[in-house]
């Protein structure tokens, strides 16, 4: 009775261990009108790529820069393990090498990506392979 106990026991166990480890996963999708979203069927699940790209969208400052149209990607953070969204972000990449994005789906306040930081957004947007 003991061995069937301790048996079911590390099989739960092990099944709750398995569900934690989908953890986040970032995908990218792109607007095809106004209120529909494809996603690329690309995801990056790097914990540290992830925290890395949702410190960027949290540290940068306020742009005074206004933003029109649909934006041209739309980033999202999602926990499968948990079902939730835990960010979203609409990017618009403009001539000049500039990026701005709003956060959340309906977000009014415009940032500015770092010069710094275009490059590791670029190679994010890259996932986006359709």
């Amino acid at each position: 009775m003991r061995r069937r106990l301790v048996f079911y026991l590390i099989v739960g166990l092990l099944f709750l261990n398995a569900c934690n480890e989908n953890g986040r996963e970032l995908v990218v999708g792109t607007y095809t009108d106004e209120s529909t979203i494809v996603y690329s069927g690309d995801t990056l699940t790097d914990e540290a790529e992830i925290g890395r790209f949702l410190e960027l969208i949290e540290t940068t400052p306020l742009s005074k820069a206004e933003v029109e149209g649909i934006p041209d990607y739309v980033i999202t953070v999602n926990n499968p393990s948990e079902f939730t969204m835990e960010a979203t972000v609409n990017v618009w990449v403009l001539e000049d090498d500039k990026m701005l994005f709003t956060r959340g789906m309906e977000g009014t306040d415009v940032f500015e990506v770092d010069s710094m930081y275009i490059e590791d957004v670029n190679e994010i947007l890259s996932l986006n392979n359709f």
